[in-house]
């Protein structure tokens, strides 16, 4: 069996684990939905007619549906999974085995987001036909966004697999995630758009890979960047993913050398 055969038998086996539990798509659906509805409502009292830090109403309500779409796919994901195999010991066995822990855990993270697939495609389209959003800039720029929509996924794996990678030090995830995904919801645009913190705090945000995930995409939807801006981002997005890639290597390899020493 070759490498990516066994990478889609992971990635199918954590979809259909996923798929038994379509209780968790309705929930996150309606949380996810409203959140987008309270935005909604929240941006257009505050934008009317006119545009606050380069936005009219036209384009905050792409922008939100777009922020709704990526928080969707990445917190909707199995981090939780990859982090019990560490905390409960199980890591020792996947150790045995011929499969590299990575890139198996990267299959079963990135099957997981997929399986989020249809609650994106029902609140994307519930929210055109409520909100009736602008197109893409241009042709181009939806085909840009869509690629930048792509790299999500390895970026949300990067980001979450170092992570967890931490429980082999503190023994406990759970604040991890909520740290993780507080830096993610703010640094990223979720909240409020970049646009409209301090020039410093700007310059700290696109230092990290953390705006990669709602700003990025936007600002190529909206036409805010011209298309060699928008390549510019999309390298910068996908030097990300590969970076935190061999990051979460490098590190994975220092952790097992000290559980193998405390372990005598």
């Amino acid at each position: 069996m070759t490498q990516f055969a066994v990478d889609r038998a992971f990635a199918t086996l954590s979809f259909k684990r996923r798929l038994a539990y379509k209780t968790q798509w309705a929930i996150a659906l309606v949380i996810g939905g409203g959140a987008m509805l309270v935005s909604m409502a929240m941006w257009h009292n505050l934008i009317g007619d006119g545009t606050l830090s380069g936005y009219d109403w036209d384009s905050m309500r792409a922008y939100l549906i777009i922020g709704f779409m990526t928080a969707t796919v990445v917190f909707g994901a199995a981090d939780w999974h990859i982090a019990d195999r560490i905390l409960d010991g199980h890591i020792a066995i996947d150790l045995t085995k011929p499969v590299d822990f990575q890139r198996a855990r990267a299959a079963e993270y990135i099957g997981s987001m997929i399986s989020t697939i249809p609650s994106v495609v029902v609140g994307v389209v519930g929210a055109w036909l409520l909100f009736d959003p602008p197109g893409p800039a241009t042709p181009l720029a939806g085909v840009l966004t869509a690629a930048s929509f792509l790299l999500v996924f390895p970026l949300a794996f990067g980001i979450t697999y170092l992570s967890v990678l931490v429980c082999f030090w503190t023994k406990r995830y759970l604040g991890i995630m909520w740290l993780r995904e507080a830096l993610l919801s703010f640094f990223s645009g979720m909240m409020i758009p970049l646009a409209f913190m301090p020039s410093w705090l700007q310059g700290i945000a696109w230092a990290l890979p953390f705006p990669h995930f709602t700003a990025t995409p936007a600002a190529i939807y909206l036409g805010h960047v011209d298309t060699r801006g928008a390549l510019g981002l999309l390298a910068a997005e996908a030097a990300w993913a590969v970076g935190l890639w061999f990051a979460g290597r490098l590190v994975f390899n220092h952790a097992v050398k000290k559980v193998t020493v405390h372990g005598g």
